[in-house]
């Protein structure tokens, strides 16, 4: 199917779905989303250090947090950030650095379980070991009428991945798995990365979350943006 077709019959049938942040994570009691800019213009971590200093950040998120103790910290589609320093960030044949966020974070305590907001087939369940990967991360795929698109859900804790097999099914409701520790998912202040996906394209147990500015036209039509889903006014107003 064209890129553009599955991705106005995702739009459109978004549009339709009801969702809700509790169906991510019911344990938390939390439907509304605070915006946290992490851009190369951002004000809450401006250089590298501080970025990957979980104290600092962690900190930082914590001020934010308490001002907004309703809210969960969201953001980052699209967003162009300049904190990706890791070689697993380098473009090949190029010097450029992929630095474009393809999906949402969400951020939120190491052990928080994630669920699934709708019914789906697990096709990739994998932990990665590389410094500023995913850790653990899950990757559905969902079927619906007369398209199929796929979710990713980043940064898990290790054991969030033992209990799962290639093409066993959850429904909705179900557990996917816990937001994993710094020393577990990358090396990242606890969050969730979730990103759609209209096609996994050619890749086997990985999927790209940041891309090339300069491909940035191809990515957004395979990685709509989640908040179709979300339909929050914070993120429309981005």
């Amino acid at each position: 199917m064209d890129r553009k077709v599955q991705h106005e019959k995702f739009k459109n049938w978004a549009k339709n779905y009801n969702f809700s942040l509790t169906d991510f994570f019911p344990t938390i009691g939390k439907t509304e989303i605070c915006h946290i800019d992490l851009s190369k213009n951002n004000t809450i971590v401006r250089t590298e250090a501080e970025f990957n200093t979980p104290t600092f950040f962690e900190g930082k998120l914590a001020e934010i947090q308490a001002k907004n103790n309703k809210a969960i910290l969201t953001g980052g589609y699209l967003e162009k950030r300049s904190l990706y320093t890791s070689d697993i960030y380098n473009a090949e044949n190029s010097t450029a650095k992929r630095n474009i966020h393809l999906g949402v974070d969400f951020w939120l305590a190491a052990g928080t379980p994630v669920h699934a907001f709708l019914d789906g087939e697990i096709v990739c369940a994998v932990h990665q070991k590389s410094h500023k990967g995913y850790g653990g991360f899950v990757i559905l795929k969902h079927t619906i009428a007369d398209f199929t698109f796929y979710t990713l859900y980043g940064h898990l804790s290790k054991k969030s991945l033992k209990k799962h097999r290639i093409g066993s099914k959850l429904k909705k409701g179900d557990i996917i798995g816990e937001l994993g520790t710094y020393d577990e998912n990358g090396a990242w202040v606890p969050h969730l990365h979730f990103q759609v996906m209209l096609s996994l394209l050619d890749y086997k147990n990985d999927f790209p979350g940041v891309a090339l500015e300069s491909e940035m036209v191809f990515w957004k039509e395979v990685c709509p943006n989640p908040n179709y889903l979300l339909k929050s006014d914070v993120l429309n107003n981005l």
